[in-house]
C-alpha cells in the first residue's frame, strides 16, 4: 500500500491512541497527515498531548468538514460507525488494515461478546507474545516498536472487524470467545454484529470455539477439538492433561473457558504440554476485570467496569460467592435487561443503579419484584452498596453499559471505584 506524497486524513484520534499510532505510520511511509475529531487536542489527553507535540494539522468537525474531502485517503477510528460516513467518500483503510498490509510475522486473532481481553492475555503468555489491539496497545505502535516479523496476538473488536471484511487478513489460529449482543447502537441489530464476528473463523489455519458456535461458522473453517475442564483440570480431546484449574489465578467459570480456548490454541501452536501450567499460572487480572481494588473488614470490592454488556455482568455475578451489591448502569447501547435482571434476582444480588439506563434497568429490575435504588453519581452508589451489605460481602461494580454518559472510559470509571472504595472505613 504505497503512503507516499499522499494526503492523508486520520478520523478520530481513538481511545486507545490508535490515531495517533496510525499518523506515525503514514508520515514514516511519506504521507502528509490532518487529523479530524470532534475534539481539540487539548481535551484528549496523552494521545492529543503527542499531536501537538508532532505538530500535526488538526481540525475540529466531522465527515462534513471541507478537509474530508480534499484528502486522498481517510483512516478512521473503528468507533466510527458505518452510518457516520458520506454517501460519497475518498477511499478509506482502517489502522487495521494497514497494520496488516505490513505485518509479516506469526499472528493469532481474538474476538468475542465478552472475555476477549482475558483471552488475549492468556494467550500471549502461554505463546510468549506480546498483545496488541483493540484495549491493549495499537497493532500499528508495536509493529513500529518491534518490525514486521513480530509475533502477536490480536483482540479484534467488531467495529475493527467490520472495517477489515473486504482485507480477510490470514492468521495462524484465532479464538471466538462467544457471540452474544453487543454495541446494537454501532451496528443497527444483532445480525449485523454476528456477520462482523463469525468471518474470522475462516481468516484463520484453525480456530477455537464454543460448541454452540460450530455449526454457524462460515464453509472452510476449521474448528480445534475443544479442551474440557474436567475435576479440576483441563483435558485435551485425547486425554491430556495441559493445566489444573488451579494454575489459573482468575475467578469464575467463563474465565475458566477462557482458559480452555487458549489452551487449545497454544498446543496447536506447538507449546509443549510441559509448559502450559507453568505458563498460565504467570496470568493475572486485567485491570477492570474481576479486578479486587479494595478489601476492609468485612467488605471487598471488585472493579468489573469493562463488563459493558448484560452478558459480561451475569458472568462476574456467577462468579462471587456470598452476600453481593452491584452497581450496574451507564450509556445507553441498546442492551434489553430482562435476562440481566432475571439472573440478578436468582442470584440474589442488591443491585443500585447509576447512569443514563438507571430507568431501563429499574424497570426490567421491576419484573423481577426488585426496588433498585438509583444513584447520581458512582461514589454514593458505593456508600449505598456497602451499608446495604451491614454484614459485609462484596461491592462489585460491573454496569452492563458503556462509560461514556459520566466518564472518560470504561479505565477512567474503575479508576473512580476503586478510590470511593478505599474511601470505605471500617466501623
Amino acid at each position: 500500500m504505497t503512503l507516499a506524497g499522499k494526503r492523508v486524513l486520520i478520523w478520530g484520534i481513538g481511545r486507545h491512541g490508535g490515531g495517533v499510532a496510525a499518523a506515525v505510520h503514514c508520515v514514516a511511509a511519506g504521507a502528509r497527515v490532518t487529523l479530524l475529531d470532534r475534539q481539540p487536542p487539548a481535551e484528549l489527553g496523552a494521545d492529543g498531548a503527542e499531536v501537538i507535540r508532532q505538530g500535526w494539522d488538526w481540525v475540529v468537525g466531522d465527515a462534513s468538514h471541507a478537509v474530508f474531502r480534499a484528502c486522498d485517503l481517510v483512516v478512521p477510528s473503528p468507533a466510527i460507525p458505518p452510518r457516520a460516513w458520506p454517501t460519497r467518500a475518498p477511499p478509506a483503510v482502517s489502522p487495521e488494515a494497514l497494520f496488516f498490509a505490513a505485518h509479516r510475522g506469526q499472528r493469532v486473532a481474538v474476538s468475542g461478546t465478552k472475555g476477549k481481553s482475558t483471552t488475549a492475555l492468556l494467550l500471549g503468555r502461554l505463546l510468549g507474545w506480546e498483545v496488541g489491539g483493540n484495549s491493549n496497545p495499537p497493532l500499528l505502535a508495536l509493529l513500529a516498536r518491534h518490525g514486521a516479523q513480530v509475533p502477536l496476538v490480536c483482540e479484534l473488536s467488531s467495529f475493527q472487524l467490520w472495517y477489515l471484511r473486504a482485507h480477510a487478513p490470514r492468521f495462524a489460529a484465532a479464538v471466538l470467545t462467544n457471540l452474544g449482543a453487543d454495541h446494537l447502537d454501532w451496528h443497527g441489530d444483532l445480525a449485523h454484529y454476528h456477520a462482523c464476528k463469525l468471518p474470522l473463523a475462516g481468516w484463520a489455519g484453525v480456530c477455537a470455539v464454543p460448541d454452540d458456535l460450530r455449526p454457524r461458522l462460515p464453509a472452510g473453517a476449521l474448528p480445534l477439538p475443544p479442551v474440557r475442564l474436567d475435576d479440576g483440570a483441563f483435558v485435551a480431546s485425547d486425554g491430556a492433561v495441559l493445566a489444573r484449574r488451579d494454575d489459573l489465578a482468575l475467578i469464575g467459570a467463563h474465565n475458566a473457558a477462557n482458559a480452555a480456548q487458549a489452551l487449545a490454541v497454544a498446543r496447536a501452536l506447538g507449546v509443549a504440554v510441559a509448559d502450559l501450567a507453568t505458563r498460565l499460572r504467570t496470568a493475572q487480572a486485567l485491570p477492570h476485570r474481576l479486578q479486587e481494588v479494595h478489601r476492609v473488614g468485612g467488605w471487598r470490592f471488585i472493579d468489573d467496569s469493562i463488563a459493558t454488556n448484560p452478558a459480561a455482568t451475569s458472568a462476574a455475578l456467577a462468579a462471587i460467592d456470598g452476600p453481593l451489591a452491584v452497581i450496574l448502569g451507564g450509556s445507553d447501547k441498546g442492551a434489553d435487561f430482562a435476562d440481566l435482571a432475571a439472573t440478578v434476582a436468582t442470584r440474589g444480588a442488591r443491585p443500585h443503579l447509576i447512569g443514563a439506563t438507571a430507568a431501563l434497568l429499574a424497570e426490567a429490575l421491576a419484573g423481577q419484584g426488585i426496588a433498585a435504588p438509583r444513584h447520581g453519581d458512582l461514589a454514593t452508589a458505593v456508600t449505598a452498596a456497602v451499608a446495604n451489605l451491614p454484614n459485609g460481602g462484596t461491592v462489585l461494580l460491573s454496569p452492563a453499559c458503556a462509560s461514556l454518559d459520566q466518564f472518560r472510559d470504561f479505565a477512567d470509571r474503575g479508576e473512580r471505584f476503586a478510590v470511593a472504595a478505599r474511601g470505605v472505613r471500617q466501623g
